[in-house]
């Protein structure tokens, strides 16, 4: 529990609302020990519904977001898509998942068509409250809808924005703030693909 509880205040110092600020300055934090993460099932872009422990033995770097993001969901979701590009066929392991904390309108069908973008290891994955409140600590989650801000309108939705490394095993090792880069998603990926089982 108190691990939990220092994750949440590492991420509430960390993460940002859309509108914050563009660059990070903090470090990824090393989550040590691993944390293993509550299952959950949802919606999937690649048809039916997923499950976190679907992905076992995959390497997941989690993003929360929303297609109509102008600007910190797609440039997150490049940096994963440099990572993959600089692991070269060793990037054909991960999985790289974006959750939807815009349900209403991200349907599997528009998180398939957004994600194709960016590459077949890509998964959508469409929200919804109920889920996304009960796993909101363990990822320091944070969103609001109707964030108000210049770039969205009043429907936007402002959300937290770090990015989550999970090893094949299905433990959080690594939380990584906005602004991170592709060279350091692809060092740290190397190294767990890296690691004994």
């Amino acid at each position: 529990m108190q691990r939990w509880l220092l994750l949440w205040l590492v991420l509430l110092g960390g993460c940002a609302f859309v509108g914050a600020p563009t660059t990070s300055s903090s470090a990824p934090t090393i989550i040590d020990p691993p944390a293993t993460l509550s299952d959950f099932r949802l919606p999937a872009s690649s048809g039916g519904e997923l499950s976190l422990s679907d992905l076992r033995g995959h390497p997941v770097l989690l993003y929360f977001g929303f297609t109509r993001c102008p600007d910190y969901c797609p440039i997150t979701l490049g940096e994963f898509r440099r990572a993959r590009d600089i692991l070269g066929s060793e990037g054909v392991q991960m999985r790289f998942v974006l959750i939807s904390v815009d349900p209403a309108l991200d349907t599997p069908d528009v998180l398939a068509a957004y994600l194709q973008r960016f590459g077949e290891e890509f998964i959508g994955l469409q929200g919804n409250d109920a889920t996304l409140r009960r796993i909101s600590k363990e990822y320091g989650l944070t969103y609001r809808h109707g964030g108000g801000h210049e770039h969205h309108g009043s429907d936007g939705v402002a959300h937290s924005t770090a990015s989550y490394l999970i090893d094949q095993n299905g433990r959080l090792r690594i939380v990584y703030p906005y602004g991170t880069a592709a060279e350091v998603y692809a060092q740290d990926i190397r190294a767990l693909l890296q690691e004994t089982p």
